[in-house]
């Protein structure tokens, strides 16, 4: 973990995307969905941050509205100390070289008309980088850096597999030597062989680029393979922040609790109900989150204070955060007494 006087790469202070969700042309009261309500995080240089949920939690949005692919509502993302949602249109052209985007689907994110050389010489050329034999140089050495013999430069997406597409999409990514690089679920689409070789790329670039990532994901062992901190959404909010090691070992919310409750286990041996936290019901709409902790609809430890009062994310341990009461600080095996004494 990163020492907390060094100056983070990103922060982002009280982020939020509301999306208008109004029916009908005389609708008095605006209805808003709250994809993202009120993040505060921190990257440090050289780390990954996991960011990790349910689908529609708004960890996607997130990331979008870093990289300003949508407009944040409200809040300050600070890259290199300057607030990027202050800039210009053209100076964010500009500090996009500097951050840049993996993207879920590795087909759709790439042109299908476009062959490999211009998809990945694109920014080169966009950027006055590189022009001729110079520019012809960098994408083979591109390709060659993300595993694609440089034979294939001529082809066109539809003629790889999705490991390569997404290889591609890497090493259009790296053409600029960026310093931040914003990877949304980028092997969630592939095959689990395939996954596990995406990520091996991932830290193999990261050590030789000095690259910073935030890796967003909705599988558990993604997260855990890559990344340095965790942190959880739920419903717009972070609801635990910590160390990787920390997070997977004494978890301190119950979603989070849930979450790994949820991850098979391949042994037969090895698996039990202890412990498990059952999650019932859907997850609630973020046009109309629950009053208090968002969470408590569904856990199975809430009380009337849950239901009330909303609980503020702060330091239990250290550098281990989260948004709870109660937190799960006692073992698992005292759980449900623990919040009988509540």
């Amino acid at each position: 973990m990163k020492s907390i006087e060094e100056q983070p790469l990103l922060e982002i202070k009280g982020l939020k995307k509301y999306f208008d969700s109004t029916k009908g042309w005389f609708t008095k009261d605006k209805q808003y969905i709250k994809a993202v309500d009120g993040v505060d995080l921190k990257v440090y240089r050289g780390e990954t941050l996991g960011i990790v949920g349910e689908s529609g939690c708004g960890k996607s949005t997130t990331g979008n509205a870093i990289l300003r692919l949508i407009e944040a509502t409200e809040g300050e993302i600070i890259f290199e100390g300057q607030d990027i949602r202050k800039l210009s249109e053209k100076e964010m052209r500009e500090k996009r070289k500097d951050i840049q985007m993996i993207f879920q689907d590795p087909f759709s994110s790439l042109d299908p008309r476009m062959k490999i050389f211009d998809i990945i010489a694109e920014p080169l050329i966009s950027n006055h980088i590189a022009t001729g034999v110079k520019l012809k140089e960098k994408v083979e050495e591109l390709m060659d850096v993300v595993g694609l013999s440089p034979i294939f430069i001529n082809r066109y997406p539809h003629e790889f597999s999705g490991g390569q597409r997404q290889r591609i999409g890497i090493a259009r990514a790296l053409a600029l030597k960026p310093k931040l690089i914003i990877c949304d679920e980028p092997v969630s689409a592939l095959d689990v062989s395939i996954q596990a070789q995406i990520l091996n790329l991932l830290t193999k670039l990261q050590r030789e680029y000095n690259l910073t990532y935030v890796f967003i994901a909705h599988g558990l062992p993604a997260i855990k393979h890559i990344s340095d901190r965790v942190a959880v959404m739920y419903l717009g909010k972070v609801v635990e922040l910590s160390t990787k090691e920390q997070l997977f070992q004494s978890p301190l919310h119950p979603y989070t609790q849930a979450l790994l409750s949820a991850v098979p286990i391949p042994d037969p041996t090895k698996r039990t109900q202890q412990n498990e936290i059952i999650l019932e019901g859907d997850l609630p709409s973020p046009s109309n989150p629950p009053k208090g902790c968002r969470f408590h609809t569904r856990c199975p430890y809430a009380n009337e204070k849950c239901q009330k009062e909303e609980p503020v994310i702060k330091e239990y341990e250290n550098g281990h955060f989260a948004a709870c009461h109660y937190p799960l600080i006692q073992s698992k095996e005292r759980l449900p007494e623990l919040h009988k004494q509540v």
